[in-house]
């Protein structure tokens, strides 16, 4: 049995990398089954994610209930049943999947090296845009792909780099490599005056949504389309409760004795202030952090808003830090002074000097790096954590 696992924050590239990586695995004699990382229900707080799988599933005659799901697996069984587990869009077993580790056999991935895992073989980690990337060098090297392979690969490339956008610092020459060599594989809708008239390709509109139902569709007519409908699905979550918004992209990790977790929110903290007051941003943090057993709890927020009326949206990140109630004031302060001191962060005080403060229930911040996602956020924190517990 070999296991194909994506990373537990469950986005577009862990899921695409787990299936493709699990597509190049599969052999004549053994089958790689991948399985994303998140449980079954929580597929339908990642719309952008269900939108691509179904359309890409449906390329091969299956659905997303042919997929198997981290709460299909049963987990404390793997090792006596000999199986092996590749990582895939991660290089170390999540925190609540450390038991796992004896058994991971390959890695492919694009995260900072948490040095784990030694005898996975390969064990290929290079900073690339997105882990899809690495992933498709894999599939080429053994031959084309199949439309809906394509698809399913070359979306989370356009997604995790911005449409290939130079200006958005993410997207690597290998990045591009693979998008382009994706690009004519993918089974696009036909558009344009040599179309056939009265096809179903007719009713897809310039935002990937069919004309005659208002349901996102992929059934799109470039990359740039297929990177602004997901991009726009993958931002739709002002409607979700604030524990949905801290739980559907978050991952978790232990830094030596400290328990860390980070919550990536696809929408600014100044939209989210104005749904619901400090005071319930604040108390939600604290309950996720509490039910999470965190020691600290690092919430960002991404996207775009307008500065002042009349001006274009301008995309923007921000960070929240919430601690435990056990969490002692002085690592508390000595956490908040180094991440205040990261330069790959450049943290100013979301409110004022008094929102960053130590002795708060939850310290905001504006991060002026806006290129450093989770990526950096999280080398970022754990050096801080170690830098003190090495004092």
């Amino acid at each position: 049995l070999t296991l194909v696992l994506g990373n537990e924050s469950g986005d577009l590239d862990s899921m695409a990398s787990a299936i493709g990586l699990a597509f190049v695995l599969t052999s004549a004699t053994r089958a790689a089954i991948p399985v994303i990382n998140i449980a079954r229900a929580d597929l339908a707080l990642r719309p952008d994610c269900e939108l691509l799988l179904r359309t890409a599933l449906a390329g091969l005659g299956a659905s997303t209930a042919d997929l198997t799901f981290a709460d299909d697996v049963d987990w404390a069984r793997l090792g006596e049943r000999g199986a092996a587990v590749w990582l895939a869009d991660h290089n170390a077993p999540a925190a609540r999947q450390s038991a796992l580790e004896p058994l991971v056999r390959g890695i492919v991935d694009h995260h900072a090296d948490e040095a784990r895992c030694s005898r996975a073989d390969p064990r290929q980690i290079d900073a690339v845009g997105s882990c899809a990337t690495l992933v498709a060098e894999r599939v080429r090297a053994a031959g084309a792909a199949h439309p809906a392979l394509a698809v399913l690969l070359l979306a989370p490339i356009l997604v995790d780099t911005a449409n290939l956008d130079p200006a958005a610092g993410r997207a690597t020459d290998r990045d591009r490599a693979q998008a382009r060599w994706l690009e004519p594989q993918v089974a696009w809708a036909e558009s344009g005056p040599d179309a056939p008239t009265g096809s179903e390709t007719d009713a897809v509109t310039d935002s990937g949504t069919d004309a005659l139902s208002d349901e996102p569709s992929l059934r799109v007519h470039s990359p740039a389309q297929l990177y602004r409908t997901l991009d726009r699905l993958k931002g739709q979550v002002a409607h979700l409760p604030p524990r949905d918004l801290l739980r559907k992209d978050y991952k978790q990790w232990a830094v030596g004795a400290r328990a860390v977790g980070i919550s990536s929110v696809s929408w600014r903290l100044r939209k989210w202030l104005k749904r619901d007051s400090r005071a319930q941003v604040e108390a939600a943090a604290q309950r996720w952090a509490a039910e999470q057993r965190l020691d600290v709890l690092l919430v960002m927020t991404h996207g775009k808003v307008r500065e002042h009326k009349g001006a274009d949206k301008t995309y923007g990140r921000d960070l929240a830090v919430a601690f435990a109630p056990h969490v002692d004031r002085e690592w508390r302060r000595l956490v908040l002074d180094g991440l205040a001191r990261a330069d790959a962060l450049d943290l100013r005080p979301f409110f004022g000097p008094e929102s960053a403060a130590a002795d708060g229930p939850v310290s905001f911040f504006a991060q002026r790096r806006i290129h450093a996602s989770r990526k950096q956020v999280f080398p970022a924190v754990k050096a801080v954590i170690d830098a003190i517990a090495a004092h």
